[in-house]
């Protein structure tokens, strides 16, 4: 009894030592992240958001580099490359022994064939950046050299690390990608459910050719009010979620101890979109009134109470090596109010609304995603503004795919669009490289392939083609700087902020995140077997401050700020031998289960 009663003190004591998780190349048998809204079949013709819509896709497929926690490009298929000193010819050595969900190998006949394939089937994201290959070689199964026709100093990351390798086997009977529903690849990940509305289910692919994956099974819950995800993620139903915490919340959740918050940049930007098809919007004295209209500063204050940077009204973020410092953004009601009367839009019937050149009335909507509560908001404040000015607008919340299919039909820029003004937002992606601002504004629906406001401005379109094919450093530069000078002062859109990114996640679950700059915790690089990276954008809230400067990185356990993660290892693995003795005496078994009642 004596030598019992010491074993169980014994246990007793390794289990208060050991209350601190360990994850030392331990598995997670299953991970529940909540997701906002269904993404449709997760490949790349199919999918629906930049985020986390295409971080979802990238489990699941591979690209030939990928894009690291700073978003430089890394070789992944990749194993080694070489680029000509004139930019035009890359050669590509893929690993040897990559295979795809269903065993087969991949090959550079895959490579080839993807990049052939989209441009016979274009996706404007993935089909764009290819047309600057002239023509591609495959050398053998793991090599291939691309020939461009010009230059790109993007093209490692727009297609290199952005476009899908697709399984030529699989692919090459399919001649209606927009309707396909398979997502076999070659990713760390394999789909194994999708039900509509629900859930997506992946398992890991343990013959991924970068090591098995460290968590056996994900679950992604689609959970369209955000309210319910965070309650989900705070009650323990859920693991992490993919939307950034709303700033009036971040104390709530930092203060919780089952949870660890992480915060940093975001490149997404909240925009104010018009439709410049239309009229007013078509004309130039009428968007400028709104963009002096609107306190982009006191959104920022108000709606992200400063978690979040002033939008730049060139489109660029500040932090970009391209940013146009000399262009700031401006808020003058008075000067918004003469600019319109100017231009001949006056209140004539003394409603206080003010009619047009003709006397006709105007009576504008704005459309905002009735599930995000911070665009909702955002959109009542542009509205009121707009009212003080004499613009009559109402606000108009719908869901999201109501939205999307008036504001860009089918994600085709060429369907045109049916609606008058709207809170949008675009991913990441989109402040990745400067040459995007053709996508966003080039009038030319094949180059201005995100370009939902339909903005077409002769000078513009020249000073983007002038840009494609402009190779000097220094005359990218002072380009990039002239076309945000223009795109301020014609305000095709009114870029409001770049809202930060605080991310939260249960680290006693996993806690191998990488917070990808921009974008946040939920990517490839968090849910590979990897060495992380101590990244400075990591850093946990505090209890005391929400703006706190205490550096922890997003693999930092939350109570814990000492390195002891050798002994924790030690005495857990002396604990589990322990424990696992008794357990095995008492004959119990450990039933888990998979709940998907969301």
């Amino acid at each position: 009894m004596k030598r019992s009663a010491i074993s169980m003190g014994l246990i007793f004591l390794f289990l208060l030592s050991s209350l601190n998780p360990v994850h030392a190349d331990e598995t997670v048998q299953s991970l529940k992240v909540g997701i906002t809204k269904d993404e449709n079949g997760l490949n790349p013709y199919t999918y629906v958001t930049g985020y986390p819509g295409l971080d979802l896709v990238n489990l699941l497929y591979d690209t030939l580099f990928n894009l690291d926690e700073n978003n430089q490009p890394e070789p992944w298929l990749v194993k080694e490359y070489k680029v000509s000193e004139d930019g035009l010819t890359y050669e590509l050595t893929l690993h040897e022994n990559i295979k795809w969900h269903d065993g087969k190998p991949l090959t550079a006949n895959d490579v080839k064939f993807t990049m052939d394939y989209f441009i016979k089937y274009p996706k404007s994201r993935f089909t764009n950046p290819l047309k600057t290959i002239k023509s591609i070689e495959v050398t053998s199964e793991t090599a291939i050299t691309l020939y461009l026709s010009q230059a790109d100093p993007n093209f490692m990351i727009q297609p290199l690390a952005d476009l899908p390798i697709l399984p030529e086997h699989i692919w090459s009977n399919v001649s209606n990608p927009d309707d396909e529903t398979n997502a076999l690849g070659s990713g760390p990940y394999i789909l194994v459910e999708h039900k509509s509305g629900q859930y997506y289910k992946m398992k890991s692919n343990n013959e991924y050719f970068k090591g098995a994956p460290p968590i056996n099974e994900m679950i992604f819950p689609i959970i369209e009010d955000t309210t319910a995800m965070y309650n989900a993620l705070q009650a323990g139903e859920l693991d992490a979620i993919s939307s950034s915490i709303s700033p009036e919340l971040v104390e709530q959740f930092s203060s919780n101890p089952a949870l660890q918050v992480v915060r940093g940049p975001g490149y997404s930007t909240s925009l104010f979109q018009l439709n410049a098809e239309k009229y007013p919007m078509t004309e130039t004295a009428f968007r400028q009134a709104i963009d002096y209209a609107i306190d982009k500063e006191g959104l920022v204050n108000t709606v992200l109470l400063g978690y979040a940077e002033v939008g730049s009204p060139g489109f660029i973020h500040p932090s970009s090596a391209y940013f146009n410092s000399e262009v700031k953004p401006v808020y003058d009601k008075e000067k918004a109010k003469q600019i319109l009367e100017d231009a001949g839009f006056i209140d004539k019937d003394g409603d206080g609304f003010r009619e047009d050149q003709k006397g006709n009335k105007i009576d504008l909507t704005t459309l905002v995603y009735s599930g995000n509560p911070i665009r909702i908001r955002t959109a009542e404040l542009i509205s009121e503004a707009l009212n003080e000015i004499g613009i009559k607008n109402a606000v108009k919340a719908m869901d999201s795919t109501t939205v999307d299919s008036l504001m860009w039909p089918d994600f085709d820029v060429s369907k045109g669009r049916d609606y008058d003004l709207g809170v949008w937002s675009w991913s990441n992606t989109m402040q990745l490289f400067p040459d995007r601002m053709n996508d966003l504004f080039h009038s030319d629906p094949a180059i201005g392939s995100v370009n939902i406001g339909g903005y077409n401005n002769p000078e513009f379109d020249q000073m983007g083609e002038k840009l494609k094919g402009t190779y000097d450093e220094k005359e990218r530069l002072s380009l990039i700087k002239d076309m945000q000078a223009f795109v301020a002062n014609d305000a095709p859109i009114i870029t409001l902020y770049y809202q930060e990114i605080v991310g939260a996640f249960n680290p006693a679950k996993y806690d191998q995140y990488v917070f990808q700059v921009g974008k946040g915790i939920i990517n490839k690089l968090s849910f590979v077997s990897s060495e992380k990276s101590n990244l400075p954008g990591n850093e946990k809230v505090s209890n005391d401050s929400a703006a706190s400067t205490d550096s922890k990185t997003a693999n930092t356990s939350t109570e814990n700020e000492g390195n002891n993660t050798s002994l924790y290892v030690f005495g857990f693995v002396v604990l589990v031998a322990v424990v696992g003795f008794v357990l095995l005496r008492r004959k119990k078994k450990d039933k888990g289960k998979d709940d998907f009642g969301f």
